[in-house]
């Protein structure tokens, strides 16, 4: 797929920083793409830093954003039309990909849609008036999620740990 089509759903979502509960995305700007592949594809000095051996980075990742709270990566599979998005653990020696959406578009769509609902302009260390405490609303838009994304597990696991963010603050 095209840079350019990359770079139209970044504009079309038009998404920097997304946070709900105690986590958040960070989704970088079409002029950040550059940037962002530092210590991922390029080392800062200008080397490459893809390969060819399991668990290297590869040539058509192209990190698009990261977690807020653990700094891992958001990434995209440019070889394939629909550009996947994974995560992985960084500073673990190797990259190991997790697929969270079937593509960026649904992924960004997710966000847009979390977004919408949260309203948070930083992550939260303890709940506050405005977190959404009703589990029935919590189930309702993990399922919505679920369905924008097209890729189960990684919001079922997001909500997770935001319902265990709740308990631990007793909401």
């Amino acid at each position: 797929m095209p840079h350019k089509n990359i770079e139209r759903l970044l504009y079309e979502f038009s998404l920097t920083e997304v946070y709900f509960g105690g986590e958040g995305f960070r989704i970088c700007t079409i002029a950040e793409l550059p940037e962002a592949q530092l210590g991922y594809a390029k080392h800062p000095n200008g080397n490459d830093l893809t390969g060819k051996n399991e668990g290297d980075w590869k040539k058509e990742w192209l990190v698009i954003g990261n977690d807020t709270s653990l700094g891992d990566p958001y990434f995209i599979d440019t070889s394939v039309e629909t550009l996947p998005v994974y995560t992985a653990m960084h500073g673990m020696g190797s990259w190991n990909p997790e697929e969270i959406s079937p593509s960026l578009k649904n992924f960004l769509g997710s966000l847009k849609h979390l977004q919408s609902i949260s309203r948070q302009d930083c992550a939260r260390i303890d709940p506050d008036k405005t977190t959404l405490v009703d589990r029935k609303k919590i189930k309702e838009l993990e399922a919505k999620l679920n369905e924008l994304n097209g890729e189960r597990y990684f919001w079922s696991g997001f909500f997770e740990r935001y319902i265990e963010w709740l308990e631990e603050n007793d909401s």
